[in-house]
């Protein structure tokens, strides 16, 4: 069953429409367990696996759209399929009472669910808009719609099983900078119900043999799970079986699908929501909103995408390390240490990998997955009151390892990653926690 509809902030006008084969849009119940993807790290194409794996992401959630109806949805595929919520900015009056803490958010990861019985990967594309009402079609809008960013295509797995994988976004610039509360198209909060708060995410799917594909439809169980919980402006969950997933902020019970396939451009759903069994239970008819999970730093917004921590789990991990601005154009960036480990010989060390390693079996590397330079030239020892300091722009700086050289190409839009090495007095060595910054 589903609702097609032209959508205007003001008007919806319904009509009915039925397919066969895999344009006919319906809910399937899950394959089975949900198996973990890993963690695809969008910039280099490549994955971390394992259940305890974790990603170099910002430490908050600021979009939650989690609880399980126990379907899928199937059957546009080769079209986008765009799913509605809310980013709070700082003057949003939302259901959870709280204001967010940024007027926007650098999204640097996010976890998406699908299933799928492809005998082959799936090709997989994300589109990210700050400003969408709600059930628009971005080729063909009837409101503003400003696109944020989009990913290359990616190869996910399938194989006849329900996958939830991590994106992680931090390499190679593919961090999104969404402004919240309808982004450019309508800035700061409107209220009203007039959809002009929202924010869209579009996916499109392409198999080699048709094979069923489809996200998880998640994150609309209004009656038994309440909207925006779990998140970093409210961290409490308060729903009846105390579970820690969430209705998505902003959820509707449609989604649009855009032009490119068998299905008419429009707004559809699953029935219309209903639950009369429980929090946790399948619905009856699941609602018309798709698993997401978005990750960010929400102590700083898209601007100041400087001095975001990284390697702090590990207490071995000793030492602060600080950018002294992102800035090129004052000609010196500072990159400080400060550690209890006086006297000690030092240099730093800079990537873009995330992933993590313990090379010296005393603390943890974070920069494994990518080429990491060594600033072998700017060697020195730790002062007596436990800093040291290095100007990663002075000339002389060549860090190797095929990082570009400081004094010229480091002022490239990239989000640079730093840690320091560093003799102990005790072990042969070890690192500092990490600090990364997009500098220009």
């Amino acid at each position: 069953m589903l609702r097609s509809s032209l959508i205007s902030a003001s008007a919806v006008i319904l009509c009915c429409a039925t397919a066969n084969g895999q344009s006919q849009l319906r809910a399937h119940k899950m394959l089975g367990p949900v198996k973990d993807a890993g963690i695809f790290h969008v910039g280099t194409g490549t994955w971390t696996r394992g259940s305890g794996s974790k990603a170099n992401l910002g430490p908050d959630i600021i979009f939650r759209s989690d609880v399980s109806s126990g379907y899928f949805g199937v059957g546009w595929e080769g079209q986008e399929g765009i799913d509605e919520g809310i980013l709070p900015g700082t003057g949003n009056t939302n259901q959870t009472g709280n204001a967010g803490p940024q007027d926007s958010y650098l999204i640097d990861g996010f976890d998406y669910g699908y299933c799928s019985v492809s005998s082959a990967p799936v090709a997989f594309d994300f589109t990210f808009y700050d400003s969408y009402v709600p059930c628009d079609i971005p080729s063909a809008p009837a409101n503003c719609v400003n696109q944020a960013g989009s990913l290359p295509t990616m190869m996910l797995p399938a194989g006849g099983f329900c996958w939830l994988g991590t994106f992680d976004l931090s390499l190679g610039g593919y961090e999104v900078c969404m402004e919240a509360d309808g982004g450019t198209c309508a800035p700061g909060y409107d209220g009203g119900g007039l959809g002009l708060d929202a924010f869209g995410w579009g996916h499109t799917w392409n198999t080699t043999d048709l094979g069923t594909t489809g996200p998880f439809l998640d994150g609309h169980d209004i009656t038994w799970t309440p909207e925006g919980e779990g998140t970093v402006y409210e961290p409490l969950f308060s729903n009846p079986c105390a579970a820690t997933v969430s209705s998505a902020l902003g959820t509707e019970d449609f989604f649009g699908i855009d032009a490119g396939g068998p299905l008419s451009p429009g707004c559809y759903w699953f029935g219309g929501y209903t639950n009369n069994s429980g929090c946790g239970a399948a619905s009856n008819n699941p609602g018309a909103q798709f698993h997401m999970v978005f990750y960010t730093d929400s102590s700083s917004n898209c601007g100041s995408d400087c001095n975001t921590v990284f390697c702090d789990t590990n207490a071995a991990n000793q030492g602060d390390v600080t950018l002294s601005t992102c800035d090129c154009s004052g000609g010196s960036i500072m990159l400080n240490l400060s550690t209890t480990f006086a006297n000690q010989f030092t240099y730093p060390l800079v990537g873009l990998g995330t992933s993590t390693a313990s090379p010296t079996g005393v603390s943890d590397l974070c920069l494994i997955g990518s080429t990491i330079g060594r600033y072998n030239a700017d060697a020195g020892a730790i002062s007596a009151g436990g800093s040291f300091s290095v100007d990663l722009l002075n000339a002389n700086s060549a860090p190797g390892g095929g990082v570009p050289t400081i004094g010229g190409m480091l002022c490239n839009g990239n989000t640079w990653r730093f840690q320091y090495w560093h003799r102990d007095g005790m072990n042969p060595s070890r690192f500092s926690k990490g600090t990364s910054g997009t500098i220009n």
